[in-house]
């Protein structure tokens, strides 16, 4: 319970506190989040900065899209199970900028966008803190524009963290088994007959 009362706290006072101008800006982020959107738009764009080709560009923003997915998936699941009131039906004083109707926990968008930072910061570790710091922005516009708590956010996130990594996982497989073989030598191995 004592959780729950933080959570309350946090909620209450955000709302309370928010900005007008930056309103629109948080509202916009759960906009362009929409089912990892946003992460498959950047990680085309990473795969043309690592000179692979379109195709390979194409196939990265495939597999982020399938990782997104998958995340928001999983949130869905256990959104079913717990289902949570939204923060603005739990406390009538937060008026939220705009109203969803699926449970509070886990929140979805910030499963989705852990999801695609994770995978992203792999492939791309230099831009790591442009992702990570995109997606704790998003997470917290869940909290900022009234429709979730910040133990929805961090549920999401780990979620989201742990879909990334399986996604790395498949990554790794397949760099594996479609790796070159070495050469030793300047000859192929010989192979037994």
């Amino acid at each position: 319970m004592v959780l729950a009362s933080i959570d309350d706290r946090i909620v209450e006072w955000v709302a309370a506190h928010r900005f007008a101008p930056f309103n629109g800006f948080f509202t916009a982020l759960g906009t362009v989040e929409k089912l990892g959107a946003i992460w498959v738009l950047l990680s085309f764009v990473v795969g043309l900065l690592m000179r692979r080709g379109v195709w390979a560009a194409v196939g990265l923003a495939a597999l982020t899209a399938a990782t997104t997915l998958a995340a928001d998936g999983a949130s869905f699941v256990v959104k079913d199970l717990v289902h949570r009131a939204r923060p603005f039906e739990a406390h009538p004083q937060i008026h939220p900028l705009y109203v969803v109707h699926s449970s509070s926990f886990p929140a979805g968008h910030a499963a989705t966008a852990f999801a695609g930072a994770t995978l992203l910061s792999y492939l791309a570790p230099r831009l790591a803190p442009l992702f990570v710091g995109l997606a704790a922005a998003i997470g917290f516009s869940r909290i900022y524009v009234g429709v979730h708590y910040p133990t929805d956010v961090l549920a999401g996130a780990l979620i989201g963290i742990v879909v990334g990594a399986a996604a790395i996982g498949v990554v790794l497989l397949v760099e594996k088994k479609w790796k070159p073989r070495a050469v030793t030598g300047g000859r192929q191995p010989i192979q037994a007959s």
